[in-house]
């Protein structure tokens, strides 16, 4: 079992996360200025040198229940919150499209979805964004990679197949792009496109162009949708400018259990106060004080990505 397997996990499904979120943002027409506000607040903590610094120390790979737990808390930071509902969602998309990208990479493209996935979320940030975030965590994975041997790296792709081998929901965004067949097993890498093939890791979302009204029938009804909605949690627009996160460390040392830190989550690099886009010919800009929070809009959407399997 390899000791090197969380930070690929945290950080590949963290990304996946970020796409979900994006992209749910954009159809539900959140204004830019929350839009931003959340996607800065997530990555800003998923991607901080200080987290990244411990879930690279070598390691036995972290239980699903703590990486749950922690890309929860992560998703936490920013305006948005989930229910264990919502986050259960959220979860089997991410696990299940991440999953389906190690079965058709090869041992060493690994490393390349990590990056891809980075260089991907990178583009979705604002302009603004302190860039040098994505550059540690590149580093991170590179110094990795130079260090690996080809037994490090049989043993990286065993511990991450055997981590996910629980997964097996269907999801719609898989079946419509033929990546998934209605078993729920994977198609055949040589029956898949192969410009999605060569960029795993990008974000899938935007080679789905349309929803047959056959997946469309098997999501969630409305009245689900209304129920998700109705349980979500009320929360202001002020932040802290500092989380605590439970690590997902487990060196032989029963004091590290249940280890904690503080991140400050605030960006010095850059200021983010106004930053102004032409978009559609409407200028939009962005404030850094907002008002109620986006989350009830922001998942109303969330269940159209599954078929429970």
């Amino acid at each position: 079992m390899s000791h090197f397997a969380t930070p690929f996990i945290v950080v590949n499904l963290g990304c996946e996360m970020i796409y979900v979120i994006e992209q749910r943002l954009k159809t539900q027409n959140i204004p830019l200025d929350k839009s931003e506000k959340v996607l800065t607040d997530i990555v800003t903590v998923l991607l901080h040198p200080k987290l990244l610094e411990e879930l690279f120390i070598p390691q036995p790979v972290a239980t699903h229940a703590v990486i749950k737990q922690l890309l929860q808390d992560i998703s936490a930071t920013s305006i948005m919150r989930l229910d264990d509902y919502s986050m259960g969602k959220l979860w089997d998309l991410m696990t299940m499209i991440f999953k389906w990208q190690l079965s058709v990479a090869t041992n060493q493209n690994i490393f390349d979805i990590s990056r891809r996935h980075l260089r991907s979320v990178n583009k979705l940030m604002p302009e603004n964004y302190a860039k040098s975030i994505f550059d540690n965590a590149l580093r991170k994975f590179e110094s990795l990679s130079n260090m690996f041997t080809d037994d490090d790296y049989n043993g990286l792709c065993n511990t991450l197949i055997l981590w996910f081998s629980e997964y097996h929901t269907k999801i719609s965004v898989l079946l419509r792009l033929g990546l998934q067949k209605k078993d729920g097993t994977f198609s055949l890498p040589s029956t898949i496109n192969t410009v999605i093939l060569k960029n795993l890791g990008e974000n899938i979302y935007k080679y789905d162009s349309k929803k047959s009204e056959e997946y469309e029938s098997c999501c969630i009804e409305t009245s689900e949708i209304s129920y998700l909605l109705g349980s979500m949690e009320k929360v202001g627009s002020s932040k802290q400018n500092s989380v605590k996160l439970n690590l997902p460390i487990d060196l032989g040392n029963d004091m590290l259990l249940n280890k904690i830190i503080k991140i400050d989550n605030t960006i010095e690099e850059t200021n983010i106060t106004a930053q102004i886009k032409n978009k559609c010919n409407n200028d939009l800009t962005y404030n850094a004080k907002l008002p109620s929070t986006p989350q009830q809009d922001l998942v109303k959407m969330l269940s159209d990505t599954f078929l429970d399997g």
